[in-house]
């Protein structure tokens, strides 16, 4: 799975040096993939316009509770996160909670 991270229109020779007018722009996506590495790849139009309604947001969170940091890609800012370790932990104690009963 690709984590969308920005979808731009950039030169085909990047780089640090003038470019001329007629100089070619190609739809390129920005994404991390399932190891975590960042990477680039050339799209055509009709691909990046799919891909910037699939944008996600990479958002670093520390846990109130147990103090650990953890990394997720959001598709708005706006969501409600829970950390992986304290969720788990309470799934656990409501399945021991209903045992007992």
């Amino acid at each position: 799975m690709k984590a969308i991270v920005s979808v731009s229109k950039t030169y085909i020779h990047r780089g640090n040096h003038w470019h001329r007018s007629k100089t070619k722009k190609r739809w390129h996506i920005y994404y991390y993939d399932e190891d975590g590495n960042f990477k680039t790849e050339k799209v055509n139009w009709l691909q990046a316009m799919y891909y910037k309604s699939q944008k996600r947001h990479r958002l670093r969170r520390v846990c109130l509770k147990c103090g650990n940091m953890w990394i997720y890609f959001v598709k708005s800012r706006r969501e409600k996160l829970k950390c992986p370790n304290c969720f788990n932990e309470e799934d656990e104690d409501d399945e021991e909670e209903s045992e007992d009963e």
